[in-house]
This record gives structure tokens, sequence and C-alpha cells, in this order.
């Protein structure tokens, strides 16, 4: 082993210190030298061969891979995602509704229709040249009809707190019948629209009337899901329901009309005019002009006022748009004609037809009478007035009619017969009787009063109950008269009817069959359930309260 002496390393005059020399020399040892040793490598085991299940082999003979996996779990979440909808739709709680309140059911349905309307209105401006929309300005203005459907009311829409003027607003779309109206034509449509119609032409006039009656915009949405659900009802030759068409589609047609969606509406015109066309017809093909497809029956004179109440609201609204309506005035004024030509003696009207040798359901030698058929005779003679149109006899048959309605209240108060188990009694017709004399007569405030207090007591005692006591008939007339009452009396009824008919709306639109405790009060057809629905939920901008008209009656006009 060789050894190495570190002084050998040191400069040639270095003094070594004492005790160097116990130090030795450390050993040099040499490094190792490593052999690379080279292990052959062990052989692969051979894998085993295994047969794959047959679901495996099924999914790759039909292609199965990532693409496959891709579209199975987007159709999971689409159908995970389409369960939690349908279940929160069916699952909806019913409003919180409170008379003249805010609440937050009203509010969610503003939303839900403002965004439902706002994608109907890109489709429907898409085909629409832009419009300039007419408000009126001034004491007892309102705003001009637009195109569209109901949409809240615009933030620079009002009206001037004096003067009478015409001001051009931005472009808007709204609820009405898009007549488009422009210039001088906007004159024409003041001068020619009865002032009765004023508060269903906007939709900021009838949200407000809503405020202003204790509605809330779940009104307006539950009226709107309901149109939907009519229009998809209507029948090929533009009538509706299955018997009675013409009665069935009157009603429908108050129904569009009552929120101003006329044959100029881009929604619903077309609907509209074909079954205005559909009544056209159908008094064509009946020698005296009876609206009906079976004209000799009782039910004739129903379904002849009826359609005729609703001709008399479309002229109206037709004259002043820009829908072509042939013979709609000639069906109407010879509608007219006979409901004036066959008021008998007492001033009502009855059934004649065959089994009275009658060509039609009208008998002017009856000397009976029939409260319920009287009530949409004077409905039609109403529309007759305000449509200005000059009629002879019009003013003499509503006055003898207002007669005879006085003559059917009793000292109770109410009209109709004091045996409950009559037919014709005071607990079902008071509010037909109480209608006529608010609308049509002069000066009959004490009758008017004791009716409005016979029924107060009536639903105090027995509240409005659609499992109990759903006469649908007799709450149509009901809600109007109150209406027109006004005030305490109004505030009442409308915390009874108003959660009774939004609680049975059904999800597709639809209100749901009630049970009602008198028979001929029912609504079993679907689609006369679905128009006295929806006319009583329009009833707070349909018709102006004749207090707020300016006017003591029809004949201040």
């Amino acid at each position: 082993m060789n050894t190495h002496d570190p002084r050998s390393s040191l400069p040639p005059n270095y003094q070594v210190p004492p005790g160097w020399e116990r130090f030795q020399p450390m050993p040099v040892v040499a490094e190792p030298v490593v052999q690379a040793v080279v292990l052959e490598e062990a052989p692969k085991p051979v894998p085993v061969q295994r047969k794959a299940p047959a679901m495996m082999r099924f999914w790759r003979q039909i292609g199965g891979g990532s693409l496959l996996m891709s579209i199975g779990v987007h159709a999971l979440v689409l159908f995970l995602a389409g369960a939690v909808i349908i279940g929160s739709q069916v699952m909806r709680p019913p409003p919180d509704f409170i008379p003249a309140g805010r609440t937050q059911a009203g509010e969610e349905a503003t939303r839900a229709l403002t965004e439902r309307v706002r994608v109907k209105h890109q489709a429907a401006l898409a085909k629409r040249q832009p419009a300039s929309r007419i408000v009126v300005e001034g004491p007892g203005g309102f705003d001009l009809p637009e195109a569209g459907p109901a949409v809240l009311p615009e933030a620079n829409s009002g009206f001037a707190a004096a003067g009478g003027r015409l001001s051009s607003v931005s472009a808007g779309i709204g609820l009405g019948s898009g007549t488009g109206i422009h210039g001088t034509a906007a004159s024409r449509f003041l001068a020619a629209l009865p002032n009765v119609f004023g508060s269903r032409c906007s939709d900021q006039s009838r949200l407000e009337k809503l405020r202003q009656n204790g509605g809330t915009p779940e009104c307006e949405l539950a009226v709107s899901r309901s149109l939907e659900w009519l229009k998809s009802q209507q029948n090929a030759d533009g009538s509706w329901g299955r018997t009675n068409k013409a009665a069935m589609t009157g009603l429908t047609l108050l129904c569009f009309l009552g929120r101003c969606e006329t044959p100029d509406s881009p929604f619903y015109g077309d609907d509209v005019r074909s079954g205005m066309l559909y009544l056209v017809e159908l008094a064509r093909k009946n020698p005296h002009g009876l609206l009906s497809e079976t004209p000799q029956s009782n039910q004739a004179t129903y379904e002849h006022g009826i359609a005729t109440y609703a001709q008399g609201e479309m002229y109206s609204f037709y004259r002043l748009g820009n829908s072509s309506l042939p013979g709609l005035r000639e069906s109407f004024e010879k509608g007219v004609k006979l409901i004036i030509d066959h008021q008998n003696k007492r001033g009502a009207w009855s059934y004649g037809g065959k089994d009275a040798g009658m060509p039609h359901a009208y008998n002017k030698e009856s000397g009976g009478e029939d409260l319920s058929v009287t009530g949409w005779q004077f409905q039609a003679l109403k529309a007759a007035k305000h449509s200005g149109l000059k009629i002879a006899g019009l003013d003499d048959a509503i006055q003898r009619c207002c007669d005879y309605l006085e003559t059917k209240q009793t000292k109770d108060g109410g009209f109709g017969k004091t045996n409950r188990d009559e037919h014709y009694n005071q607990w079902s017709l008071t509010g037909c009787g109480v209608l006529g004399l608010q609308t049509l007569a002069k000066n009959k405030t004490t009758p008017v009063k004791k009716g409005i207090r016979f029924l107060r007591e009536f639903l105090t005692a027995e509240p409005l109950d659609w499992e109990r006591n759903c006469n649908l008939y007799c709450w149509y007339y009901y809600t109007q008269a109150f209406f027109q009452a006004g005030g305490d009396d109004w505030r009442f009824y409308n915390a009874q009817f108003l959660p009774q008919v939004l609680g049975a709306q059904q999800a597709d639109g639809s209100f749901k069959r009630g049970r009602p405790n008198w028979p001929a009060g029912d609504a079993a057809d679907a689609i006369y359930r679905q128009c006295l629905c929806t006319l009583q939920l329009e009833v707070y901008y349909r018709y102006l309260k004749v207090a707020d008209r300016g006017e003591e009656s029809i004949f201040e006009q």
C-alpha cells in the first residue's frame, strides 16, 4: 500500500512545528474496479385471453363509444331538468292574493308576463312596420289602442295635468286592436270610440284600473292564459263550442273584445275575424236573421241575445280598424231589430218556436216573461246604444225593459221569485236585475241599493265557494253588479270572488269545473265556463263604472 508524506508538499524553508512526527502518512487507497454484470432478461408472461361479456360485445357491435355515451348522459340531464320544471309547475302554490295589496305572487306574475310578451313582440315586430303610439292627454283621456298583447305600462306614458292634445310617444307595443292610428285618424277614433270602452284599450289604463279596483297583475296573467286556451279551442268554421255554437262564439268574442283584441290584433286578429264572420254567415242563412243553428228552439233566444251583444261590441271597434268584415253592420242591425220587434207588452221577452206556431224562438204575443232571457237581450240593446247607430225603437225598448225590471223586485230587495225552490228565484237573478237598472235606467238609485243590500246579506250568510255553490251564471251578474256599485260593497265582494276564480285556473289556462247548488247556474260546458270566468276577471277594466263615465245613464251619451 502506498503512502503519502504531507511534508513533501511544504515550501522549502517551512519550519515544521513540534510534534509533527506523531502524524503518520495517510495511505493511498486505489479505487476499486467495478465490473459490469449483464443479467439475462426473464421471459415475459403470456397474457390469458378472456372472453368479453355479452353486453360489452353488443355495445361494440352497435358502435358504442364515447359519442353514444355522451349522448346518453345529455339525454338523462335533459330528462331530469324537464322533470324538475314540470314538477315546479304542478306544485305551484296558489296565489297569495290580498285585495288591493302588493304580493309576491303578483310580482312573479308580472315578471313572467313581461318575459312572455317580450318574446311574442319580437316575432310580431318583425312582420309589422314601426308605429307611433298616440296618447290622448287631458281630462278623461286615454291611450289609443296599440298592436300586440298585454305589457306593463311604459315609463314615459301618462296624462298631462291639463289640456287636450295628442302627443306621439316612441313606438311601443301594448295590448289592443293594432289599428296603428295616426294623425287625423286619431281624432276620428276619439270621436267614435265609446267612452265606456276607454279603460280596456291600453295596457297602462288596464293595469291602473286593476290597481284602483282591487285587482293584481295575477288577473291580467290569468286573462292572457285564458285567451290562449280559447284560441286553441276554435272550430274550423270559426265558431266555438259543440252545441249552442252561436252563444259560445258570442261569449268567446266578448272575452277577446273585453281586452281590446279585434280583427286587427297581430296575435288574435284571425281568430276574432273568423269568429265574427261565422256569426255574419249564420245570420244570412236564417230568413229572420236570428243567430242560432236551431232558430226555433227555446235556447235560440239566449243565443241570439248573446251573439248580437258580441256583434254590437265588435262594430264599435271594427269601424275604426283596417280589417274588412262584410255584412257585420247589416247583421247587427237586423239582430237588434229582431229583439226590439219581439219585446212583449210586459217589456220582457219570452219563448215562441214551433210549439207556439212561430217561425223562430221569439214570441211577441206571449204574456209571459223570463228575467234570464231578458238579461241577454238588454245587454244586446246596451251594445247597440254604445255603437252610436240610429236604430228605430231602441230607446223605447230600453225604457220598457227598465220598467219591467222594476216589477221583478221583491220587498226583500231581490229580483225574481221569493220561493228559493222555484227556478227563477231572487237568490239567482238579483244580479241580473240590478245590473240592468245600473247600466240602462235613469235615477234608479233606491232599487239598485236595495238589490245590492239583499245580495250582500245573502253572500254574507253563504259566501262564494267553488266547491259548494259555484253557480257561475249567477256569479257573472253578481260580479258586474257589485263592481258598478263600487266602494265598500265592491271590496266586500271582490275579496270573495277573485281568490275563487284565480284558484280554479289550471296549468293549461282552462278553469276546472266547480260544484253548483243551483243546477241552472252550473257551467258544465268547458267553453261556457271559460268565458264566464274570463269576463269576470276582465271586469276591472272592461267597462267604466257608470259613475266614472260623466253620465247618469246610457241615455246621456
